[in-house]
């Protein structure tokens, strides 16, 4: 079951070439190749399991058996190593170990990618933030807001607000997979 749902995962990864969750963004070939990477032990199994266990064993069910254990505990370990080159492809983590061949050509494809981005990128020094003022009613917004939130009531985008929080001007704490902010914190950044 959960190689048929990392099929299903590596399946649209590969069609629509790019992923966006949470602060991970990349897109391209690193991307296309996890996907492949993650159809790769649903693929297998179902080969093994059709054909060869067939032929190899024939119709002797204590065999057949044995060898779907087998198959499963192998399929286990494919899924571990599936997605663990994936994560690597398209996060790559500053201590993950270079892969080899392909995969090491693509892991640098996608860190070389990373890197111009940063380098066209604004730097903090050329980059001026302008934060218009809310014409908004302050209370219809509560005291902790969401990053959805705090954007409306800044009139500005959610990268916008993410991007002053990761550069430590906005002040917002973690809550499971968003955050949360005070609005405090938002009026201090509108007056500065």
């Amino acid at each position: 079951m959960m190689s048929l749902i990392l099929l299903i995962i590596g399946v649209v990864l590969f069609y629509v070439g790019r992923i966006e969750i949470a602060g991970l963004r990349a897109e391209g070939r690193p991307v296309k190749a996890a996907g492949v990477i993650l159809t790769l032990p649903a693929m297998i199994s179902l080969l093994f399991i059709n054909f060869f266990v067939p032929l190899a064993v024939g119709r002797n069910y204590n065999a057949m058996m044995a060898a779907l254990g087998v198959i499963s505990a192998l399929e286990m370990i494919g899924m571990l190593v599936a997605v663990g080159l994936a994560y690597v492809l398209i996060a790559d983590p500053p201590n993950a170990p270079r892969l080899p061949g392909i995969l090491g050509e693509l892991q640098a494809e996608a860190r070389q990618r990373r890197q111009n981005d940063k380098a066209h990128a604004p730097t903090r020094q050329n980059r001026i933030i302008t934060i218009p003022t809310p014409r908004l009613n302050r209370e219809q917004f509560p005291s902790v807001m969401s990053l959805k939130e705090a954007a409306r009531y800044l009139q500005t985008s959610e990268a916008e607000v993410l991007q002053l929080i990761e550069e430590g001007k906005l002040t917002a704490s973690r809550e499971n997979f968003g955050y949360k902010i005070a609005r405090s914190q938002l009026d201090d950044l509108r007056e500065a």
